[in-house]
């Protein structure tokens, strides 16, 4: 036996209540997550701009969902004033998250970029200082004319970044040449894994942020053109991804040559057209021509 119209309808009212509970649910999951990750914000550091924005992409598929299962609900009760009253306000909220998701690939670059420089400067710089400071210890292992002196030196020069292992029970047993060519050895050896700690990004780390940013940045294209697929604007009936070619077309405009005035009708589409007029205009363009009565003679 089949359902009558009115059960059928509060079905339909019932599960689109359910959608959109799940909507919201979704979106509270969205921004707990994110924000549980993001704050503090530290905008300068490069390393927080990049974990953010991996955060932000590879959870925005939640929200999508749930704008998605909006729209739906709001296409199943167009009579629940509260569903169609969020789903406008979200799908306004989308044209900003969809320009958001295109700001990330600039974004996402530069980041990147600044935080290689930043990382091989700075080794680069700590490299440096522990060539000058190991240069600095061999002179003085050189320059030592007794055990006693030269034990005297080094322990004067130990630091953090420069430490040498010394036993001053066995310097009266060492001959000082023996001595001194042990300590060049250590003075070596310190050197070379002190840079192997603050080495600059090598060959395949630097391939492999460059694939995964590579990722972020398609990632955030597609979600970009999906939440403007969502997205709509106050008063209109068309989604924003078909409103944008509209939208950019005064600036494509500014942008192109301008053509000599030949006395033909551009093909260009005006701005003042809506995409429900261009709709309208397009079926009217498929109906045949009305024949002409022929003159009475």
């Amino acid at each position: 036996m089949s359902e009558t119209p009115p059960s059928r309808s509060l079905e339909e009212a019932i599960f689109a209540d359910r959608l959109a509970l799940v909507a919201m649910a979704l979106f509270a999951v969205y921004l707990i997550s994110v924000l549980a990750f993001v704050l503090p914000p530290r905008l300068l550091d490069s390393l927080w701009q990049l974990s953010s924005i991996k955060v932000a992409v590879e959870a925005a598929p939640i929200p999508l969902i749930g704008l998605a299962l909006l729209h739906l609900a709001a296409y199943l009760s167009p009579g629940n004033i509260l569903i169609q009253r969020r789903r406008e306000a979200l799908a306004r909220l989308a044209i900003l998250v969809s320009l958001g998701f295109l700001f990330i690939v600039p974004l996402q670059a530069y980041a990147v970029w600044t935080s290689f420089s930043q990382s091989n400067s700075a080794a680069n710089r700590e490299q440096a200082n522990a060539t000058e400071r190991a240069e600095e210890v061999r002179q003085i292992i050189q320059q030592a004319n007794s055990v006693a002196d030269l034990q005297k030196r080094l322990l004067a020069l130990q630091r953090p970044d420069m430490q040498i292992s010394l036993n001053p029970d066995k310097f009266p047993s060492i001959p000082l040449p023996q001595l001194k060519r042990q300590l060049l050895f250590r003075v070596d050896e310190a050197e070379n894994q002190f840079k192997s700690r603050v080495a600059p990004i090598d060959t395949a780390t630097s391939e492999r942020i460059t694939r995964e940013s590579f990722r972020i940045m398609i990632s955030s294209v597609a979600f970009a053109i999906a939440f403007a697929a969502l997205a709509q604007r106050k008063n209109s009936i068309v989604p924003f991804l078909v409103e944008v070619p509209d939208l950019l077309a005064p600036l494509t405009a500014v942008l192109r040559p301008r053509r000599a005035e030949t006395g033909q009708i551009s093909d260009g589409m005006p701005f003042q057209n809506s995409a429900s007029k261009r709709e309208a205009e397009f079926l009217a363009s498929l109906a045949p021509p009305e024949e002409e009565e022929p003159p009475n003679l």
